[in-house]
């Protein structure tokens, strides 16, 4: 018996599916399994621990004549060697669905509506965002925040749940002027804690709303405006506490292609805060304006001109990444690289020691390359900052990481090592200040097979924008679709 799929984004086509298990297996060191100081633990618990993961996961993709979507859903079973109470098993999941077509069926206009969404329950997220291709543990280097637990903020290890949601939607006003508008749902929600720590934790639900106007004033350039609402609502999860807050900020966006490699985008403006009266002491904010601004900047050999040569999305290419979880892609060409800078600072919420408004600034550099065509190295460091003003309190975080990537076979074979510096200062009274600083390393090995995809770790088969044909000027792999089909068009078998 086998399974046999056909993958293809064109609208003629029938509902087609690809369904692909994978598997991973990881041993991990880790100096500081608690995510805190060691000489806060309590007696009987040891700070550095051997752990051994396996990670069974089922990614799933379909294509129909008026909707494309995919969806993965895997368990993190994690067992330990000194602390045999910390074994858990947590859930990721992640899915997306693209109505763009379905929605083509009653206006042209609209080029975009989409769908995603993650849940995730684990008790030891590290922050600074998600795995980048398909290697686990590289997770520094990034920006992008989807969720409070992006900013950098590290509390110690507890049992959480977290969650987000998102459907956007975009219309075409003329040829060069687009509207793009968005609802965004976060869910931070927190359980017991380990090591004898019980830090004051405040579970979070966030709304936000977004709408951006865009106009392409010339080839390379794109310039236009977006405008911020964000409500946030607290509570206190290990008793006292609550609050909410809302923010509105506006900034003026400019984007550009400054060569086929090159690219940056800039966006600043102001975000003002909302007062809130209360009569529960320290939850009383004033009014405050802030600026905030994100800058990115990209140079990678995957040019523009080569995403446009014939190259169509993979099934896979706009699943939202989960930490611990395994994603397509991961090993790319030999010769073949992408870096990128970004920055960012606005205002989010504080979610350990105290609740309510936090100025953020984050920064990360990432950089991948191919070495060869079945090794990929790749690097990234991520650097945060935030304060809040009530009660006084402020944190630096710090956190590098460096991997690399080879396939053996069939098999992806990841060697990574992540380090994390954690410090804050908190102001118990107008006289007295609490200090809370720790650092972690952790070096994992992890092997990883995908059942029924020869390329599903492989940029150019199941999870990129361009094809290996297109970047090595040799033949793609046996799944991956050839002459007039696009990439990640092909025929999978399971014999």
């Amino acid at each position: 018996m086998g399974l046999v799929v056909w993958w293809s984004t064109g609208p003629s086509v029938l509902a087609q599916t690809i369904v692909i298990p994978t598997l991973s297996v990881s041993e991990t060191y880790d100096s500081n399994v608690f995510y805190t100081p060691k000489t806060l633990l309590s007696p009987g618990f040891k700070a550095e621990d051997f752990m051994t993961t396996v990670i069974p996961q089922i990614n799933l993709a379909h294509a129909g004549p008026l909707v494309n979507g995919s969806f993965s859903v895997g368990a993190n079973i994690t067992k330990y060697m000194n602390n045999p109470s910390l074994d858990y098993t947590g859930i990721n999941t992640a899915g997306q669905l693209d109505l763009k077509r379905w929605a083509n069926s009653f206006s042209q206009r609209i080029s975009a509506l989409s769908v995603r969404g993650t849940y995730q329950f684990t008790p030891s997220l590290s922050g600074f965002g998600a795995t980048t291709g398909g290697a686990l543990g590289t997770g520094f280097g990034t920006t992008g925040i989807s969720s409070p637990i992006d900013t950098g903020l590290i509390t110690n290890r507890v049992s959480m749940h977290n969650m987000s949601g998102d459907i956007t939607g975009g219309y075409d006003l003329s040829r060069n002027t687009a509207l793009t508008a968005s609802y965004n749902y976060t869910k931070l929600t927190f359980g017991n804690q380990s090591g004898g720590i019980n830090n004051q934790l405040f579970d979070t639900d966030g709304h936000t709303t977004m709408t951006t106007l865009t106009t392409k004033v010339s080839p390379t350039d794109s310039v236009g405006t977006t405008a911020t609402m964000s409500h946030f609502i607290q509570g206190g999860a290990s008793g006292g506490g609550s609050g909410s807050f809302t923010t509105i900020s506006g900034t003026a966006n400019w984007a550009k292609l400054w060569t086929k490699q090159l690219s940056t985008s800039l966006a600043g403006g102001g975000i003002f805060t909302l007062p809130i009266e209360s009569a529960v002491p320290g939850q009383s904010i004033k009014s405050s304006f802030a600026p905030t601004g994100t800058v990115t900047m990209t140079y990678s050999s995957f040019s523009e001109g080569l995403r446009g040569a014939g190259s169509a999305p993979g099934p896979f290419d706009n699943l939202p990444r989960v930490a611990g979880s395994l994603a397509p892609g991961g090993v790319i060409a030999p010769g073949a690289f992408t870096t990128s800078l970004s920055y960012n600072f606005s205002i989010f919420p504080s979610y350990a020691l105290n609740a309510g408004p936090m100025k953020t600034h984050v920064v990360g550099v990432n950089a991948s390359a191919g070495v060869t065509s079945k090794l990929t190295a790749q690097a990234g460091m991520n650097f945060s900052h935030g304060s809040t003003s009530t009660p006084a309190s402020s944190f630096d975080t710090l956190g590098a990481t460096a991997g690399a990537s080879y396939l053996l076979g069939p098999v992806m074979v990841n060697l990574t090592y992540n380090w994390l510096y954690f410090s804050s200062s908190f102001a118990q009274t107008a006289q007295t200040q609490s200090e809370y600083a720790f650092s972690k390393k952790m070096i994992m090995l992890s092997l990883s097979y995908a059942f029924t995809s020869q390329s599903f770790f492989r940029m150019g088969g199941l999870g990129s924008l361009v094809s290996q044909e297109s970047i090595e000027g040799t033949p793609a792999p046996s799944d991956v679709g050839t002459g007039s089909s696009p990439a990640g068009s092909g025929v999978i078998k399971k014999e």
